[in-house]
């Protein structure tokens, strides 16, 4: 993914700030077929807050595949958007 660019006000991160986004941006680029599991509950409750929703997270397990693919997939157009 691209760097985050210095001179935008930190409202263009919004519901993020600077920082928390920076640490999204590190994690998403990080993660290639399976999501570690310790990053879990940060990303569900950020993919919650930039869809100001709250939505119960799911399980860690195979079956929620789909739901963590779903997460991860919108918050990489998220901050794709952001950059």
């Amino acid at each position: 993914m691209e760097e985050v660019k210095p001179n935008l006000p930190e409202s263009h991160y919004a519901p993020l700030n600077l920082e928390e986004f920076k640490n999204l941006k590190g994690i998403l680029d990080s993660i290639t077929s399976h999501m570690p599991e310790q990053h879990a509950s940060l990303i569900w409750s950020t993919f919650n807050r930039i869809r100001n929703a709250q939505e119960p997270q799911p399980c860690t397990c195979g079956s929620s595949g789909a739901h963590w693919g779903r997460a991860i997939g919108e918050l990489r157009t998220w901050v794709k958007s952001k950059v």
